[in-house]
């Protein structure tokens, strides 16, 4: 089924004959459409809202980053156009199902090939990492400000939450300005944001949605990407955890991680923290059984020393 692009983006120049396909994301932030012109699936999104012209100009600049230093297995999508004057990009399509199809249909051994792929994509994409102060208090009160928003949801544990808040303030304290590796890094690494293409015996995994302008903390992608895995892309498993998460998911994306220094492991702890507490309460407002899967979790976690 196709259907007309936006009335504002119909009379564009760049855009005429241009048909959608399907919808991939419609918000208030951005607009992400499968279309076709001149015969060809391409991929149109479109930055919206007061960020949009700082959000497409960092979008420009990291994609043209990765383009460069990426290749092989390791792919991010190209910039095929800019559209300025509408803050939009077009897209090349990344071949392949999203990784969190794919982990979804394997067995177990398969998912820690594909997550292992996962850590490895990430860090072609990184590079070598700069230590830099790590700044755990800003994550600290952006944290408690989101705690603060949901306190009078019925729904949640208080005195989970409270427990947790504590010892995030604790680690806070702990690891604020201890030098942790930062690197050009994705900012929402997940498995919605990885497709995967398997021709023979290849992996080739092509990121999408990379927008940070400035460094991070690497630890952080690899804790989003944890507690996604562990949260809502794969079913709940037996057996014993590392901060909060399944060890074999955890092991396997940290594979090539291993020398991680005692700052930086105890950064990655902390971000694994920050991340289940938000999806607990974010995401969990939205699916209640999220909740029910990060408890537990949440309370692994906080039983690390």
């Amino acid at each position: 089924m196709t259907a007309a692009l936006p009335p504002d983006l119909r009379t564009h120049p760049a855009l005429q004959g241009a048909i959608v396909t399907a919808t991939a994301r419609s918000g208030s932030r951005q607009q992400v459409l499968e279309i076709r012109q001149d015969g060809q699936p391409v991929i149109l999104k479109r930055y919206l809202g007061p960020s949009a012209p700082a959000r497409f100009a960092a979008a420009i600049a990291r994609l043209t980053e990765a383009d460069a230093r990426m290749g092989g297995d390791n792919l991010a999508v190209r910039i095929l156009r800019q559209l300025p004057d509408c803050h939009t990009l077009i897209l090349s399509r990344a071949a392949g199902r999203p990784l969190q199809d794919a982990l979804h249909l394997s067995d177990d051994a398969r998912q820690a090939i594909l997550v292992r792929r996962a850590g490895e994509w990430l860090a072609c994409l990184v590079g070598a990492a700069q230590a830099r102060p790590f700044l755990a208090w800003k994550v600290f009160v952006r944290l408690s400000e989101r705690a603060a928003a949901y306190a009078a949801d019925e729904a949640i544990d208080p005195e989970l939450v409270r427990r947790h808040m504590e010892r995030m303030h604790q680690l806070a304290r702990q690891i604020h300005l201890q030098p942790v590796g930062h690197g050009m890094a994705h900012g929402d690494f997940h498995p919605e944001n990885l497709f995967i293409d398997e021709p023979g015996d290849r992996l080739i995994l092509t990121g999408f949605d990379l927008e940070m302008a400035a460094p991070i903390p690497v630890i952080r992608d690899l804790a989003k990407m944890l507690v996604w895995l562990q949260g809502a892309a794969l079913p709940q498993q037996p057996g014993p955890c590392v901060s909060g998460i399944h060890q074999p998911l955890f092991d396997s994306l940290c594979a090539g991680y291993a020398a991680l220094g005692p700052a930086d492991r105890l950064a990655l702890h902390f971000h694994i923290g920050e991340q289940m507490l938000e999806f607990y309460l974010q995401r969990g407002a939205r699916l209640p059984e999220i909740r029910h899967r990060m408890a537990p979790a949440l309370d692994h976690w906080g039983s690390e020393p």
